[in-house]
Protein backbone atom coordinates (compact mmCIF):
# COMPACT_ATOMS: atom_id res chain seq x y z
CA UNK A 1 0.00 0.00 0.00
CA UNK A 2 1.99 2.93 -1.46
CA UNK A 3 -0.47 5.86 -0.74
CA UNK A 4 -1.85 4.07 2.70
CA UNK A 5 -4.43 6.58 3.99
CA UNK A 6 -5.17 5.35 7.66
CA UNK A 7 -7.38 7.44 10.47
CA UNK A 8 -9.49 6.74 12.97
CA UNK A 9 -13.09 6.80 12.46
CA UNK A 10 -16.49 5.76 14.38
CA UNK A 11 -19.29 4.34 12.79
CA UNK A 12 -23.27 4.29 13.85
CA UNK A 13 -24.47 0.64 13.87
CA UNK A 14 -25.29 -0.89 10.53
CA UNK A 15 -27.97 -3.42 9.14
CA UNK A 16 -27.26 -5.40 6.16
CA UNK A 17 -28.70 -7.40 4.10
CA UNK A 18 -27.03 -10.04 2.15
CA UNK A 19 -24.86 -13.35 1.46
CA UNK A 20 -22.83 -15.43 3.70
CA UNK A 21 -20.24 -18.00 4.24
CA UNK A 22 -17.93 -19.86 7.32
CA UNK A 23 -14.50 -19.97 6.51
CA UNK A 24 -10.72 -19.62 7.76
CA UNK A 25 -8.07 -17.65 6.64
CA UNK A 26 -6.29 -21.12 6.77
CA UNK A 27 -9.00 -22.51 4.18
CA UNK A 28 -8.74 -19.71 1.82
CA UNK A 29 -4.88 -19.36 1.53
CA UNK A 30 -4.87 -23.62 0.81
CA UNK A 31 -7.36 -23.56 -1.72
CA UNK A 32 -9.84 -24.92 -0.01
CA UNK A 33 -11.38 -21.54 0.87
CA UNK A 34 -14.98 -20.25 0.11
CA UNK A 35 -14.85 -15.88 -0.15
CA UNK A 36 -14.50 -16.57 -4.22
CA UNK A 37 -17.77 -18.29 -4.37
CA UNK A 38 -19.36 -16.36 -2.50
CA UNK A 39 -17.89 -13.65 -4.17
CA UNK A 40 -19.10 -15.30 -7.56
CA UNK A 41 -22.79 -15.89 -6.04
CA UNK A 42 -22.80 -12.15 -4.81
CA UNK A 43 -21.84 -10.96 -8.86
CA UNK A 44 -23.01 -13.05 -10.86
CA UNK A 45 -26.63 -13.43 -9.39
CA UNK A 46 -27.48 -10.01 -9.14
CA UNK A 47 -27.13 -9.94 -5.28
CA UNK A 48 -27.25 -6.10 -4.79
CA UNK A 49 -29.92 -5.82 -6.94
CA UNK A 50 -32.38 -8.46 -5.02
CA UNK A 51 -32.07 -6.24 -1.77
CA UNK A 52 -34.66 -4.14 -0.81
CA UNK A 53 -34.43 -0.70 0.89
CA UNK A 54 -30.49 -0.09 0.29
CA UNK A 55 -29.41 3.13 1.77
CA UNK A 56 -26.71 3.65 -1.03
CA UNK A 57 -27.47 2.06 -4.21
CA UNK A 58 -24.08 2.56 -5.52
CA UNK A 59 -22.70 1.19 -2.53
CA UNK A 60 -21.85 -2.63 -1.23
CA UNK A 61 -19.64 -4.15 1.67
CA UNK A 62 -17.69 -7.31 2.53
CA UNK A 63 -17.59 -7.91 6.23
CA UNK A 64 -15.99 -10.32 8.23
CA UNK A 65 -17.59 -11.00 11.89
CA UNK A 66 -18.61 -13.59 13.84
CA UNK A 67 -14.59 -14.30 14.52
CA UNK A 68 -13.43 -17.30 16.52
CA UNK A 69 -10.63 -15.78 17.76
CA UNK A 70 -8.32 -13.44 15.57
CA UNK A 71 -7.23 -13.97 12.04
CA UNK A 72 -6.15 -17.37 12.51
CA UNK A 73 -9.74 -18.96 13.78
CA UNK A 74 -12.95 -19.12 11.47
CA UNK A 75 -15.32 -15.95 11.02
CA UNK A 76 -18.13 -15.59 8.59
CA UNK A 77 -17.63 -13.65 5.65
CA UNK A 78 -21.28 -11.47 4.57
CA UNK A 79 -21.43 -9.55 1.72
CA UNK A 80 -24.55 -7.05 0.93
CA UNK A 81 -25.36 -3.63 1.57
CA UNK A 82 -26.31 -1.36 3.90
CA UNK A 83 -30.64 -1.08 4.45
CA UNK A 84 -32.73 1.22 5.95
CA UNK A 85 -35.19 -0.90 7.16
CA UNK A 86 -35.77 -5.20 6.65
CA UNK A 87 -39.39 -5.70 5.76
CA UNK A 88 -39.44 -9.30 4.58
CA UNK A 89 -36.19 -11.07 2.73
CA UNK A 90 -36.08 -13.28 -0.14
CA UNK A 91 -35.18 -17.10 1.14
CA UNK A 92 -31.47 -16.88 -0.61
CA UNK A 93 -30.75 -13.64 1.25
CA UNK A 94 -29.80 -13.21 5.50
CA UNK A 95 -30.08 -10.21 7.92
CA UNK A 96 -26.73 -8.75 9.79
CA UNK A 97 -26.39 -5.47 12.76
CA UNK A 98 -23.02 -4.48 12.99
CA UNK A 99 -22.61 -2.70 16.42
CA UNK A 100 -21.87 1.07 16.79
CA UNK A 101 -18.09 0.62 16.98
CA UNK A 102 -14.52 2.22 16.17
CA UNK A 103 -12.60 2.02 13.24
CA UNK A 104 -9.32 2.50 11.50
CA UNK A 105 -9.92 3.45 7.84
CA UNK A 106 -7.56 1.86 5.54
CA UNK A 107 -7.77 3.04 1.52
CA UNK A 108 -6.51 0.47 -0.51
CA UNK A 109 -4.33 1.50 -3.13
CA UNK A 110 -5.54 1.66 -6.95
CA UNK A 111 -5.10 -1.45 -9.33
CA UNK A 112 -6.97 -4.56 -10.16
CA UNK A 113 -9.25 -5.32 -7.94
CA UNK A 114 -7.97 -9.06 -7.43
CA UNK A 115 -4.93 -8.03 -5.95
CA UNK A 116 -5.38 -4.67 -4.26
CA UNK A 117 -7.25 -6.15 -1.41
CA UNK A 118 -5.21 -8.98 -0.74
CA UNK A 119 -1.87 -6.71 -1.10
CA UNK A 120 -3.68 -4.46 1.83
CA UNK A 121 -4.81 -7.73 4.26
CA UNK A 122 -1.31 -8.72 3.88
CA UNK A 123 -0.30 -5.62 5.54
CA UNK A 124 -2.54 -5.72 8.06
CA UNK A 125 -1.87 -9.25 8.91
CA UNK A 126 1.76 -8.19 8.92
CA UNK A 127 2.13 -4.48 10.78
CA UNK A 128 1.37 -4.15 14.55
CA UNK A 129 0.48 -1.00 14.03
CA UNK A 130 -3.00 -2.67 12.48
CA UNK A 131 -3.17 -5.45 14.64
CA UNK A 132 -2.55 -4.84 18.22
CA UNK A 133 -5.72 -3.07 18.94
CA UNK A 134 -8.04 -4.99 16.69
CA UNK A 135 -11.35 -5.96 18.55
CA UNK A 136 -12.49 -8.67 15.88
CA UNK A 137 -15.87 -8.01 16.02
CA UNK A 138 -16.83 -6.62 12.67
CA UNK A 139 -13.86 -5.80 9.85
CA UNK A 140 -15.93 -3.83 7.04
CA UNK A 141 -14.60 -3.64 2.89
CA UNK A 142 -16.75 -0.73 1.62
CA UNK A 143 -16.65 -0.25 -2.42
CA UNK A 144 -18.17 2.27 -4.33
CA UNK A 145 -18.17 4.24 -7.34
CA UNK A 146 -14.44 3.80 -7.55
CA UNK A 147 -14.98 0.15 -7.23
CA UNK A 148 -16.87 -0.43 -10.48
CA UNK A 149 -13.86 -0.96 -12.95
CA UNK A 150 -12.83 -4.21 -11.82
CA UNK A 151 -9.27 -3.45 -13.70
CA UNK A 152 -9.00 0.30 -11.81
CA UNK A 153 -10.59 0.13 -8.64
CA UNK A 154 -9.80 1.12 -4.62
CA UNK A 155 -11.93 0.85 -1.74
CA UNK A 156 -11.86 1.77 1.61
CA UNK A 157 -11.12 -1.32 4.44
CA UNK A 158 -12.01 -0.57 8.45
CA UNK A 159 -11.00 -2.75 10.88
CA UNK A 160 -12.70 -2.96 14.14
CA UNK A 161 -10.50 -1.60 17.13
CA UNK A 162 -10.93 -1.94 20.83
Amino acid sequence: MKNKVVQKIELNPITLVGIKTRTSNAAEISGNGKIAALWGQFLGEGILSQIPNRMNPSEWMAVYTEFESDENGEYTMFIGAAVERIESLPPNLFSLQIPRSEYTKVSTDWGPITNIGLEAWKKIWSEEEYRKNRSYIADLEIYGVDAIDPNHSRFDIYLGIK
